[in-house]
């Protein structure tokens, strides 16, 4: 009786699983499934959570906001890199601090030890000389030895610089979106929140890919994901190292800049804005040329203090106006 009970109770998940796959039209590929059952399972109460506000927000679920949802509750592999990192990184800090200490420390023992050496009784001078000599003697090899360790102890924090830069580097790799190479919601709410905690302003972009649901049923996700990539690259060269771009949903991206005037941050969007229109794309099945991208991108300003909720929510509200008056515009939010 309890083997056909779980049975049972095994297939209404099942049902259930595949009702919501097909209600969401989510592609019936691993990571769907993981996130599906552990909603219809009701095993984790965050994930839950998201997924119920999602829908109450009446946001459309896709691959991309379900392999989120993954990575921020389900993926243990993702949870102890973060964690690992973490550590070395106190670790390579704990060194570096301790270096730091102990240059400060062989600094003031050479001052004291030149200091020592002038304060020496003549009155006595043979017996001062041999003193004086003696004292020279050691305190020139002490010094040798001493130099030497600084000279260790230098090239010490040079390694450790060198090595929280790969830190960093394997810290923000974990955080890439794996399609475009722009980072994760994730990554964008922790340096944001140093740069607010910080006191620096922050503007921003928001981007986002006109009619592209559309161009995805019409030509297919494999030549929506080649697209994709290509006009991540393209808005990712117009910020290089000076602004933070992530992937915020399936076809939008948002680019935080910090101290950046918002005059440049319009310059810089209407760049974009301009060098994405201007892609060109031919199928490789068919070598017929496939219709011209544009993007509706809202950019907008936060002073330092204010949430990072507050400049999402602006740009957000400015791309919705730049969708409403024709698309391919920048618009910049306005109270």
């Amino acid at each position: 009786m309890k083997y056909h009970d779980s049975m049972a109770k095994a297939q209404d998940k099942m049902t259930q699983l595949c009702l919501f796959l097909e209600e969401h039209k989510l592609a019936p590929h691993p990571i769907n499934y993981h996130v599906a059952y552990a909603y219809i399972s009701a095993d984790n109460a965050e994930l839950n959570q998201d997924i119920e506000r999602s829908i109450a927000n009446k946001q459309q679920l896709d691959d991309f906001i379900l392999e989120s949802f993954y990575q921020r509750h389900l993926s243990q592999e993702h949870k102890s890199q973060d964690l690992l990192i973490k550590g070395v990184t106190e670790v390579v800090n704990n060194i570096e601090a301790s270096t730091t200490e102990g240059n400060q420390a062989i600094n003031q023992y050479i001052a004291q030890l030149d200091s020592s050496l002038l304060s020496i009784d003549e009155n006595n001078l043979t017996q001062s000389r041999q003193v004086l000599s003696s004292i020279i003697d050691a305190s020139y090899k002490l010094k040798t030895s001493q130099l030497k360790l600084q000279d260790n102890l230098l090239q010490a924090q040079t390694e450790n610089k060198k090595t929280k830069q790969k830190l960093l580097a394997l810290k923000q790799a974990t955080h890439k979106d794996p399609l475009t190479g722009l980072f994760k919601q994730n990554y964008m709410a922790e340096q944001a929140q140093l740069w607010i905690d910080e006191n620096k302003s922050l503007c921003a972009i928001n981007i986002s890919i006109d009619d592209f649901n559309d161009f995805s049923r019409k030509y297919g996700h494999i030549i929506s994901d080649v697209v994709l990539n290509k006009i991540a690259s393209k808005v990712k060269s117009y910020v290089l190292e000076s602004g933070l771009p992530v992937r915020t949903k399936k076809e939008e991206f948002l680019i935080i800049l910090p101290e950046v005037e918002l005059t440049a941050v319009t310059e810089i969007a209407e760049k974009m804005r301009s060098g994405v229109e201007k892609l060109r794309f031919v199928s490789s099945r068919t070598g017929r040329r496939l219709p011209t991208i544009t993007i509706s991108m809202g950019i907008a300003e936060i002073s330092p203090r204010e949430e990072l909720n507050s400049l999402t929510h602006k740009v957000h509200s400015a791309t919705e106006q730049a969708k409403q008056a024709g698309k391919n515009t920048v618009i910049q939010f306005a109270d």
